[in-house]
């Protein structure tokens, strides 16, 4: 993108009813966005994979991050065990973290010695095969799997409900005028101006964002 581009139209920023949200901002700015990745944001997938094919097949995550790094997998709230067989449906939710302090860490962590405490709260494998379609799922990202990965979602792009995406921008708007390089709004350039005046109505918004060292 270039620096300093402006919307031809001031109009067009007024209401939005479906979009496609490009910002390139200083890298120092992209750390208030990991805020969105951890409330959750949508993502395309094809349902009736397992934990670990969606991620490492369908969302590109490697199999040695998966391994070393994702120390707790929530699907549906649910600590997944063995990430072999979890099948992930449509509308699922699906948390990923990595370690967590002390002895809840330890007990929340997927396959880990203290598995057999938590019953409960541990996922269970669905009797009914799962159809495998298009669907979309909610993606959360947690602590440092946020910090190490959210810079790869975020620019691929992220699913998000447009009044979540209002708040943010009305709650960051100082900053992100400042460290915001460049923005488009549905593949046309914009003024950063503009970004306040936008009113999104649709319940899906595609957020991408890029960043650049300063």
């Amino acid at each position: 993108m270039e620096k300093n581009r402006r919307s031809s139209s001031s109009e067009e920023a007024k209401d939005v009813s479906e979009g496609h949200l490009s910002l390139q901002v200083n890298s120092k700015l992209l750390p208030i966005f990991f805020q969105l990745l951890g409330g959750g944001f949508s993502v395309n997938i094809q349902t009736g994979a397992t934990v670990k094919d969606l991620l490492c097949k369908q969302l590109g995550i490697h199999e040695d991050y998966l391994v070393q790094r994702i120390q707790t997998i929530f699907l549906n709230a649910k600590v997944v065990d063995d990430v072999n067989t979890a099948i992930v449906d449509e509308g699922a939710t699906l948390a990923l973290s990595g370690a967590m302090p002390g002895l809840v860490g330890a007990i929340l962590r997927s396959g880990g010695f203290y598995a057999a405490m938590r019953n409960q709260i541990s996922y269970e494998e669905s009797k009914s095969p799962s159809q495998v379609q298009a669907a979309k799922i909610t993606l959360k990202l947690m602590n440092i799997v946020v910090k190490e990965l959210g810079p790869v979602f975020l620019q691929q792009g992220i699913g998000l409900k447009g009044q979540a995406l209002r708040e943010f921008i009305e709650r960051y708007l100082d900053d992100l005028k400042a460290g915001c390089i460049a923005a488009e709004l549905n593949g046309k350039p914009m003024a950063l101006k503009d970004l306040q005046r936008i009113a999104w109505n649709a319940d899906q918004v595609l957020l991408q964002v890029s960043s650049e060292e300063s």
